[in-house]
């Protein structure tokens, strides 16, 4: 998956995904994060959703499925810049809330404890 790359920084993993968030790319998505996170044992999980052009519903459901996946694990997931593209998306069914978003890496920072 070449629309993503990784970046690992203390206890932090940082997935950078640029492009569209569909149903066609959705499972592979999901599998290179759960792949990455059971080899790399971090505590939280940081999506840098700032170059995505598009989401769809399956975007949603991944997003949600990772957020509680982390959350059942005593870890913590991290939306990071989300794209307007995304807040609209999310915002449409009202799952903004439901999910830890930093704007600013000063924002990270206070949301990671560093």
């Amino acid at each position: 998956m070449e629309n993503l790359s990784w970046l690992r920084e203390g206890k932090s993993l940082i997935g950078k995904y640029q492009g569209e968030i569909t149903m066609e790319i959705t499972q592979d998505f999901k599998q290179q994060v759960e792949k990455t996170l059971e080899r790399e044992q971090a505590d939280f999980l940081i999506l840098d959703l700032s170059e995505v052009s598009f989401m769809d519903s399956s975007g949603i459901g991944f997003l949600v499925a990772c957020n509680t996946r982390m959350q059942s694990s005593g870890k913590a997931l991290v939306l990071y810049r989300p794209s307007s593209q995304v807040r609209k998306t999310l915002g449409l069914v009202q799952l903004m809330s439901h999910f830890d978003v930093a704007d600013t890496q000063d924002e990270l920072s206070l949301r990671l404890g560093v």
